[in-house]
């Protein structure tokens, strides 16, 4: 991975914390492809209007921090594109003061605007199934 693309995915992974937790739903074109996947297994949204519509249901919502990312190029997909996927760690702050953690594993695709998150899954501490640096696991629940 070049250093301006690492960079260039480093900036989007910003922009999604400021567009989800300022609900700048217009913004997320900049962050996510058109048809992005966003959940766990199982539990998949399809689209950036369905992301919006899910985080909205959130109650109470409470900002998080993205910290911690590792950054990998995949094989190109079969249409040819460019992919990546990064593995991040994030935290919330409740409004009581008390803290939660987990990662964001997302698969990247370089379109014509960037580097786009076109699938995110969120969990609260595994890992990618082949991960070289280890077995997936719980860190936090």
């Amino acid at each position: 991975m070049s250093s301006e693309d690492a960079v260039q995915i480093h900036d989007t992974l910003a922009r999604y914390a400021h567009c989800i937790d300022n609900r700048d739903w217009d913004r997320l074109p900049s962050i996510f492809t058109a048809d992005a996947r966003f959940g766990s297994p199982g539990n998949y949204t399809a689209s950036r209007d369905e992301i919006s519509e899910r985080i909205e249901r959130v109650t109470p919502y409470h900002p998080h921090f993205t910290t911690d990312t590792v950054i990998a190029r995949l094989p190109a997909d079969s249409d040819g594109r460019e992919r990546a996927r990064s593995w991040s760690k994030y935290f919330i702050v409740r409004h009581d003061g008390s803290l939660a953690s987990g990662d964001y594993l997302d698969e990247w695709i370089r379109t014509d605007q960037g580097w786009r998150i076109f699938q995110r899954r969120v969990s609260r501490g595994q890992r990618w199934e082949n991960d070289p640096g280890a077995p997936p696991s719980a860190t936090c629940r």
